[in-house]
């Protein structure tokens, strides 16, 4: 027996492990691609906006901005991990035997009843995703929630990361934050 006939008995064997470890290891390099993409855009950004610009407005201005675009970048990472995960979840069920298009459909109705379900998570998200939008808070950002105050450390799609006085870090579902009084914001 050659070489490539000894291979090709082995793939044949072991096809199915070998595609499945193939679809991981692709979502983990688009993954890291993607992650990549977002920090430099996000550092690019936030270094375009700390250099001295005579048409720029403020320094405040732009420090708000640079907050705002790394808040940005901490929804958009988010994103890309859910999204890519749930891509390379599919192709793995895909090659692991179970019908695609009957899990993409039954995903669909799953989802609408999920959606009916799980409007609490659903809140969360387009809550984070408003408050991010319309500026009304940002990493850095000294804020007032209600029973939280203190440091904003991170924005998810569903919960903000802040840290209090005592260092406390507290996670505050999106959909839960009612108002929000930032000491940081300042008028434009």
């Amino acid at each position: 027996m050659t070489v490539w006939a000894e291979i090709s008995a082995f793939l044949g064997t072991n096809a199915t492990l070998f595609r499945i470890l193939a679809i991981l290891v692709a979502a983990v390099v688009v993954r890291l691609i993607v992650v990549m993409t977002i920090n430099r855009v996000i550092a690019r950004v936030v270094a375009d906006d700390a250099a001295p610009n005579p048409r720029s407005s403020t320094k405040a201005q732009n420090a708000r901005l640079a907050q705002r675009t790394r808040t940005l970048g901490s929804v958009l990472r988010s994103f890309a991990n859910w999204g890519i995960g749930a891509v390379a979840l599919i192709l793995v069920l895909g090659e692991l035997g179970f019908e695609i298009t009957a899990i993409v459909a039954s995903l669909g109705i799953l989802g609408a009843g999920i959606a009916l379900g799980a409007q609490d998570i659903i809140r969360d998200i387009f809550n984070g995703m408003f408050m991010v939008f319309e500026d009304q808070l940002g990493v850095g950002d000294k804020v007032d929630l209600g029973d939280v105050k203190g440091i904003v450390e991170e924005v998810t799609i569903r919960t903000t990361k802040v840290r209090d006085a005592k260092g406390v870090l507290w996670f505050v579902r999106n959909g839960q934050i009612q108002r929000v009084a930032n000491f940081d914001h300042k008028p434009r």
